[in-house]
């Protein structure tokens, strides 16, 4: 990963925990994190949920995939949305995938 790929990651590190290689936030760290990828120019691949299970953290199925979507900005709007209002009430750590 080059340098300017890890600087999104190293702002955020502080504010969220990394399991299973992804750094899971709150869902208002990780929309401020989709601006600043929006920003960056980086295109935003996938939303990934977490939830707890007792004292444990696993990963909810009902992921966003937006693979198939190429636009930076409507990826973007697309992630910060569903962290917004789609969340299951589960929910409580969100990871994003990007390029």
């Amino acid at each position: 990963m080059i340098a300017v790929l890890k600087q999104p990651i190293d702002k955020y590190h502080h504010l969220g925990i990394v399991k299973a290689g992804e750094l899971l936030l709150r869902p208002a760290d990780a929309i401020s994190l989709a601006d600043e990828l929006e920003q960056m120019g980086m295109l935003i691949l996938g939303v990934d949920l977490w939830y707890y299970i007792g004292q444990e953290i696993a990963e909810d199925p009902g992921s966003l995939d937006l693979s198939q979507v190429t636009d930076v900005k409507n990826n973007a709007a697309i992630a910060r949305n569903f962290i917004a209002n789609k969340l299951p009430l589960r929910i409580t750590f969100v990871s994003l995938v990007w390029e």
